[in-house]
């Protein structure tokens, strides 16, 4: 589950993949810093358009998955 903080300098989020994965979003001015931490870490920067097109794929994918997942149950 994510903790999101709306307010900024700093940590925006952290989404816990389970006990060894997580993703921090943080963010200084206009620089966003995403970070992919596990066994080996991951850190890269985007632009405000690179989040915004991140955050829309993200949803649209989110959505097609729990659209598979209704038309799985019966």
């Amino acid at each position: 589950m994510a903790n999101e903080r709306e307010s900024f300098p700093g940590e925006i989020a952290k989404i816990e993949i389970d006990e060894s994965a997580a993703i921090t979003v943080e963010q200084i001015d206009d620089e966003i810093t995403v970070a992919i931490a596990s066994v080996v870490g991951v850190h890269f920067q985007v632009t405000a358009d690179q989040a915004r097109e991140l955050s829309r794929a993200l949803a649209v994918a989110a959505e097609n998955a729990a659209k598979f997942l209704e038309s799985t149950e019966t």
